[in-house]
């Protein structure tokens, strides 16, 4: 399973760079012509602006994969294990039903507007569309993935383990706490 979703993000992510370098050329050449000639592909602007939208919503899903959206977590980590659990498998629960939302708006949209054109390009809108349903789509994918995994590892957060501090600087104060203690006790003994 994560050889598939590895090899379905480096698709993705060779998408998102044939995208870009298209995105890029048509601007740069109709610059070129604009600046030089006078004149200028006139579908560029638009095409742009769509492949645009269609790398956003494919690289929101590359990011959600590699967990690089931007999130504050520095609060959940200061509590308990069991209430970390909680927390993470409530935010991804909220995060699906956003998904849930955004891919119902954009597939009505997708569909409504099928049969309206793109004033230049003369492309269905439909697929201009389309790129929110299927980011919304990716990321809901990621997101239930994230849960099965978050409950595969949740023996770690009810364990025996699961009273341990989450802080690696906590457990580290915690063992020489423990430990001067102890040489205590023996110095105690010894006397």
């Amino acid at each position: 399973m994560d050889k598939l979703g590895a090899t379905l993000i480096k698709i993705l992510e060779v998408l998102v760079v044939i995208l870009i370098s298209i995105m890029s050329l048509l601007v740069i050449v109709n610059v070129g012509l604009r600046f030089f000639f006078s004149s200028s592909i006139v579908v560029s602007e638009e095409l742009s602006r769509f492949l645009f939208v269609w790398i956003v919503f494919i690289g929101s899903i590359i990011a959600m994969k590699e967990d690089s959206h931007i999130y504050v977590d520095f609060i959940r980590r200061k509590f308990p294990r069991p209430v970390q659990f909680v927390l993470e498998l409530l935010v991804n629960l909220a995060m699906l039903y956003c998904c849930y939302f955004l891919f119902m708006g954009s597939f009505e949209l997708t569909l409504y507007n099928m049969v309206d054109k793109s004033p230049v390009a003369g492309i269905p809108m439909g697929y201009v569309y389309a790129s929110g349903a299927v980011g919304s789509g990716g990321m809901a994918i990621v997101i239930i993935i994230r849960i099965i995994d978050l409950f595969k590892r949740s023996g770690t957060y009810f364990g025996p383990q699961a009273a341990a501090p989450a802080d690696a600087a906590e457990a580290a104060d915690t063992a020489v706490a423990e430990a001067k203690a102890d040489s205590q006790e023996q110095g105690k003994a010894n006397s």
